[in-house]
């Protein structure tokens, strides 16, 4: 996951484009670059556009659990132009912007960034998107550059400052987030979708670092800690990396999206997960766990006597 942002270098305009926005919230984190734009940034959050679509409001007021994954894939086509709209509209108004997403998909990711950094001499549309013929063959035309006149393009906006935010976890934890999320939320995604999103993102990151201004790359495995910081990329300079926490980045690169249990998860390194460090092994194999858990259910069945 990662947060991509594109700020006009001379006026308060710009993008951010990524991953999770709670991530910008966090004091600790917080830079004056992204500080400065948040509060009058436009987010765009695809599953933002979820939760105001009367279709898949009404379905979810059912409360049938067996509804959540092909209700959310139901309104994913729309929820997501309804974000692109957003997106190139704010772009071309010189808006400080927050994409917030996966930035799984490189071609996508490859030509908004393009975009934002043409977008101060030219504006955009959206483009037909990802389309593939009857032979086979494949499109994928995201934006497209809206012809104007001379005295029309005079009046463009500053260019763009783009910055990378990224997150990264261990792939058991993002699964368990995943379904905890749904669980709260009703907002689900199947698990190997989520898997093959963040082995898309882990791959490119580096790309996506040379596309950008600068980057930044956290890592969310602590549990009731803030995220680290463990690669980063300013200016003109090479990414540099934390030797000890990219593991992290590189174990999910390498993951098996096709993986039915968490021991399918690292086939070319299976002892990954029993590996200091790993949250299968520091939290869910803890010897402890299973006192924990049942002094947690004696309290949950404390709390649920008291409601009755």
């Amino acid at each position: 996951m990662a947060i991509l942002k594109a700020r006009a270098r001379k006026r308060n305009n710009g993008v951010v484009g990524g991953v999770n926005y709670e991530i910008l919230n966090n004091g600790k984190l917080g830079r004056s670059f992204w500080s400065e734009a948040a509060a009058n940034a436009v987010v765009v959050e695809a599953d933002a556009f979820k939760e105001t679509d009367v279709i898949y409001k009404a379905l979810n007021s059912r409360g049938h659990h067996d509804d959540m994954l092909p209700t959310a894939e139901l309104v994913h086509q729309s929820s997501t132009d309804a974000a692109s709209s957003l997106l190139v509209t704010a772009l071309n108004e010189g808006r400080d912007v927050i994409m917030d997403g996966t930035l799984a998909w490189v071609p996508f990711v490859e030509q908004t960034i393009a975009m934002a950094r043409n977008v101060h001499k030219h504006r955009y549309r959206m483009g037909i998107g990802y389309k593939e013929a009857d032979d086979g063959t494949i499109t994928e035309n995201y934006w497209e550059m809206v012809e104007e006149d001379e005295e029309r393009g005079a009046e463009r906006i500053k260019p763009y400052r783009i910055e990378l935010v990224g997150v990264v976890c261990d792939a058991y934890l993002a699964v368990v987030r995943g379904i905890r999320r749904a669980i709260g939320t009703r907002r689900a995604v199947r698990v190997k979708s989520q898997l093959k999103s963040h082995k898309r993102f882990a791959n490119a990151f580096p790309k996506y670092c040379q596309l950008v201004d600068n980057a930044r790359l956290y890592s969310t495995n602590a549990m009731g800690s803030p995220p680290k910081l463990i690669a980063w990329k300013d200016g003109e300079n090479n990414l540099l990396v934390e030797p000890n926490e990219i593991k992290c980045l590189t174990s999910v690169t390498n993951l098996n999206d096709e993986a039915e249990s968490i021991y399918e998860l690292y086939n070319t390194e299976p002892d990954r997960i029993y590996e200091p460090g790993s949250v299968w092994k520091d939290v869910v194999l803890l010897p402890s766990r299973a006192s924990l858990q049942l002094e947690l259910k004696t309290a949950i069945q404390s709390v649920e006597k008291l409601t009755k």
